[in-house]
């Protein structure tokens, strides 16, 4: 019987809480499990809401904290955490009642240490159906885990299980980044294979103003780009096709989002003349990867919204 972590970072997410409870108690029932809430600064009650909704359950733990932002959360959750499995719970997501059994299932067979499957999104809760056919799909191990974590940009927290001891051993999420999810991916692909599951195993609120991916992608895209570039510079030892692929994902994003914001040729030429550098087989172009941060600093949705950095969280 394993010991599986959950943790569950909050900040202002009260009226999401009672299904994310609710889903949380049925997770890994015969497993050994500890609930830890960690409340980011929340000013609408979160952390209360979640001790009534958790009353009487065994092994739970809460903290509130100054507001540090997801990685810094993240970790303080990571820090209490004491499982052979950790499992992180977005507080406003809601698990399949299969979706930890599954994930363990899928480390257990393939000897990953990190496991991602899908997250899907609803618009009304009675769109929130989990397929249990799913479970009988098989997980699969990836032969360069840190080649697909670059190159599909794996992250996520409600689909994934890691193994508790490879998140200490790689030191949690990178504060340096405000968005915790891609940093973790990125060093957990150092500490052993990564596996993947064709599954839905959560979903979470489509139109959720404060859901990143609705109201900041610019901040995502850029968090993307800035944990690789942070993680490229603190590894110079990898082969240089790591880089490479980096700066061509990295420099393509920029593009995108620069001509997405229209900002025309001209703004988007300097982003696509570094992803072709991305392309030419010699050298190591890591130190080129900052350079592609600018695209998402600017345009109309970064002076609406500007670029939080982790000590402004």
């Amino acid at each position: 019987m394993a010991k599986i972590s959950f943790v569950c970072p909050l900040f202002n997410k009260a009226p999401y809480l009672e299904g994310v409870v609710a889903a949380m108690a049925r997770q890994a029932l015969g497993h050994e499990r500890q609930f830890i809430f960690i409340d980011d600064g929340s000013v609408d009650g979160s952390l209360d809401i979640v001790k009534a909704l958790t009353q009487g359950w065994d092994n739970c733990l809460y903290r509130y904290q100054e507001n540090t932002g997801p990685s810094g959360s993240t970790n303080a959750g990571f820090a209490l955490a004491d499982g052979d499995y950790v499992k992180l719970v977005g507080s406003d997501d809601i698990l399949a009642p299969f979706a930890t059994d599954l994930l363990l299932r899928g480390l257990e067979e393939t000897g990953a240490v990190a496991i991602y499957s899908h997250q899907h999104y609803y618009n009304r809760l009675e769109e929130v159906v989990f397929d249990p056919a799913q479970t009988g799909r098989p997980a699969r191990r990836a032969e360069d885990g840190l080649a697909l974590v670059i190159g599909r940009t794996i992250s996520g927290t409600s689909q994934t299980l890691f193994s508790m001891p490879a998140v200490r051993a790689a030191g949690g999420c990178d504060r340096r980044v405000f968005a915790e999810d891609f940093s973790l991916a990125l060093r957990l692909a150092l500490q052993g294979p990564i596996a993947t599951l064709d599954a839905v195993t959560a979903f979470g609120p489509a139109g959720e103003g404060e859901r990143i991916m609705v109201a900041r992608k610019h901040q995502v895209f850029h968090d993307y780009n800035l944990a690789m570039a942070l993680f490229l510079a603190d590894h110079p030892e990898l082969p240089d096709r790591y880089a490479r692929l980096a700066l061509r994902r990295a420099a393509g994003r920029a593009e995108k989002w620069v001509r997405r914001e229209g900002g025309g040729e001209a703004a988007a030429w300097p982003y696509q003349a570094l992803r072709l550098r991305g392309y030419l087989p010699f050298g190591n172009p890591a130190a080129l990867l900052p350079a592609t941060l600018k695209a998402f600093e600017v345009g109309p949705i970064a002076r609406q919204r500007s670029i939080i950095r982790p000590s402004q969280a």
